[in-house]
């Protein structure tokens, strides 16, 4: 395994069937060291659903808010009393996604904008730059969980839609920065994914919407997430944006 051996920084990990513990669950049976970080405190030897990582030493699991800066430069003095002397890769899939900016009052839409863009950009900046002393030089991979909102919207999105969009210059900016260190950044852009984040399920007719028939599952972003993290099979791409969505972003539609 190209990745045997390698260190995984991910977070957004505690949802049980949640992209991140899909990229967590993915990055470990490909040989990766795994660190998983999310802000709900949760048991993860008894939510994981792969039973091969309960207890063992390979996966470390950690509470960090990313909205809070304190936190996130935390993190490497963290990883130091864990005995982390370096990361391979770095997954920033954490972030919200509502409420809504329905509110009449600019006050509370101003604090629901600064809660997106805290963490869902300003987040995996810092996470980013913390761990970069940590990132080892020539085949480094980070690479930001988007979404295809960053490329389309619909009404009161404006927080989430800037952030995810804001990841995407993040991602090219990173590259050419990062690029005389040799570390790669890139970033995935979801569609419609059924997660436990979508608790009234999926309509027949929302499967048909896609193109593939089917709305994604969070194995879909984690398939490509694996191959944006390994240096053998992506390693002349950086500064790029993947779009995972089956087909909807493409798809043209007239007024009914």
């Amino acid at each position: 395994m190209t990745l045997q051996g390698r260190t995984a920084v991910i977070t957004g990990t505690a949802r049980a069937a949640g992209i991140g513990q899909a990229c967590a669950e993915l990055l470990y049976k490909n040989g990766c060291n795994i660190i998983g970080i999310d802000y709900a405190e949760h048991d993860f030897a008894a939510d994981v659903p792969w039973d091969a990582a309960a207890g063992d030493p390979r996966c470390t699991w950690l509470q960090l808010d990313l909205s809070k800066p304190d936190h996130v430069l935390s993190l490497p003095e963290q990883m130091k009393k864990l005995g982390v002397s370096s990361v391979n890769v770095l997954v920033n899939n954490a972030g919200i996604a509502d409420p809504y900016m329905q509110s009449d009052s600019l006050a509370e839409r101003a604090a629901l904008w600064q809660g997106y863009i805290a963490t869902n950009l300003t987040g995996p900046f810092l996470l980013s730059e913390a761990l970069l002393p940590l990132m080892v030089h020539g085949e480094g991979s980070i690479i930001h969980v988007s979404s295809t909102r960053a490329l389309q919207s619909e009404p009161h999105s404006e927080g989430y839609a800037a952030a995810k969009a804001g990841l995407l210059g993040l991602t090219h900016a990173q590259a050419a920065s990062l690029a005389p260190r040799r570390i790669r950044v890139n970033a995935v852009l979801p569609g419609w994914v059924d997660t436990s984040a979508s608790p009234d399920g999926i309509t027949q007719q929302q499967h048909e919407w896609q193109w593939t028939g089917h709305v994604g599952r969070p194995q879909d972003i984690a398939e490509l997430v694996l191959f944006l993290a390994d240096p053998d099979k992506s390693g002349f791409i950086t500064g790029q944006h993947f779009v995972a969505d089956g087909g909807v972003t493409k798809r043209m539609t007239y007024p009914e």
